[in-house]
């Protein structure tokens, strides 16, 4: 079988190693959201300044990467373009439904993922507890602000860019608010460029569901974190790291 000479020119180096080192450099300006050197890019990636020219010369060739006057780089227009393509076809709940599946196995309880509709709370994906005794809430339900932990989340994070919470406490607690025989712990999700998207929330009996529970909480925040970033959330510093390489 011949090969496609214009195929082979257009995709060089089909290497799987090739293609980590592109989106190693693309990943750098998301942790930096700003213009960056040559010398940043090495920082960040831990490839020589060499290498990364190669790439940005591609990179910029096919409008993925702008050079500005004074030699540093910035994202270009065809990520956002691939951006809007993204946004317009992405299904939040495609993401949400899978890992309260995750959560609700793990914790035994129910699971609820809010949003903020004007001084609304809006319950948009829910996983009922496995046991006989639960807190059961319904989708699409849709309850005025209160004190609840869902509420508090969605007021106390509206608006906060995830890349500056520095060691802002995350959690909120509350019991009884709703019913008397209940409680909640909620924390805040992000997504791309640090956004706030919602309140992930376990609730239950008081008595069998502790809102203080050390491993709970640590359960809580690895499913945020991971929901986070399955929405297109990194944390500052937190982009693709590799071994310094030559080629």
């Amino acid at each position: 079988m011949k090969s496609n000479p214009k195929r082979a020119r257009q995709l060089p180096d089909r290497s799987v190693a090739a293609a980590e080192r592109t989106l190693a450099i693309l990943d750098a300006f998301v942790g930096a959201g700003r213009s960056m050197s040559l010398g940043d890019l090495e920082q960040a990636t831990g490839l020589f300044k060499s290498v990364i020219l190669r790439y940005m010369i591609s990179l910029e060739r096919q409008n993925y990467i702008i050079k500005l006057h004074d030699g540093r780089y910035r994202l270009g227009p065809k990520l956002m373009e691939l951006g809007h393509i993204c946004e317009e076809s992405f299904d939040i709940l495609s993401i949400v439904n899978p890992a309260l599946d995750r959560i609700a196995e793990e914790t035994g309880e129910t699971v609820s993922f809010y949003v903020r509709e004007g001084e609304n709370r809006v319950c948009i994906a829910r996983r009922d507890s496995s046991h006989s005794l639960k807190v059961s809430v319904r989708p699409g339900s849709t309850h005025a602000f209160d004190e609840t932990s869902i509420s508090l989340v969605l007021i106390d994070f509206e608006g906060v860019n995830g890349h500056e919470l520095e060691d802002r406490e995350l959690f909120r607690t509350t019991s009884g608010v709703v019913d008397v025989l209940t409680c909640s712990l909620s924390i805040p999700v992000f997504g791309a460029s640090g956004q706030f998207k919602g309140a992930l929330t376990v609730s239950g009996p008081i008595g069998r569901f502790d809102t203080q529970d050390a491993r709970m909480r640590q359960k809580l925040k690895a499913a945020a974190d991971s929901l986070s970033f399955k929405l297109g959330h990194r944390p500052a510093g937190g982009g693709r790291t590799t071994k310094r390489k030559a080629a």
